[in-house]
């Protein structure tokens, strides 16, 4: 299994709306909406996060995960001085559970061990992938009602 990052370019952007929608697509379809108000609903909100990512990590790395030449996923990260931040990762349903998150976040730790930096995270408290984050060392410093902020050093 080969696994690496490419540069995200403007032809990319459709694939990355459906790594979006497939991330919110078991929430949105148990409102009982139609498939326009669904799909309307849907690019606000991809819309929205484009916007608000951007506004809020301007240095962010944005890449597109590739397993074995095929476009799999996407991870954005930032580099700041004292340690990496984890904004977002996303892998296709079909692809999830072959550890290509696993690879790609131990990536990014063996990078900030050689730095002697950490990794901080948010993560939604429903979401199960905080069970991988905990399973790779992440551990929660803070948290609220929905948001958990995990730190592995």
């Amino acid at each position: 299994m080969k696994i690496k990052l490419k540069s995200i370019t403007k032809e990319d952007e459709a694939f990355l709306y459906e790594i979006y929608t497939s991330t919110r697509n078991q929430e949105v379809d148990s409102w009982g909406w139609s498939a326009e108000q669904k799909e309307d609903f849907l690019a606000m909100q991809w819309r929205a996060q484009q916007v608000s990512y951007n506004q809020q990590f301007p240095r962010a790395n944005h890449w597109i995960i590739v397993k074995d030449a095929e476009c799999v996923g996407r991870i954005l990260t930032e580099e700041l001085p004292e340690y990496h931040r984890l904004i977002d990762i996303a892998i296709l349903p079909k692809y999830q559970g072959r550890g290509i998150g696993t690879y790609i976040i131990v990536q990014l730790q063996k990078k900030a061990k050689v730095q002697r930096k950490a990794v901080v995270l948010h993560v939604h408290k429903t979401n199960i992938a905080r069970y991988l984050y905990e399973r790779l060392g992440f551990q929660v410093i803070q948290e609220d009602e929905i948001y958990m902020k995990m730190l592995w050093k």
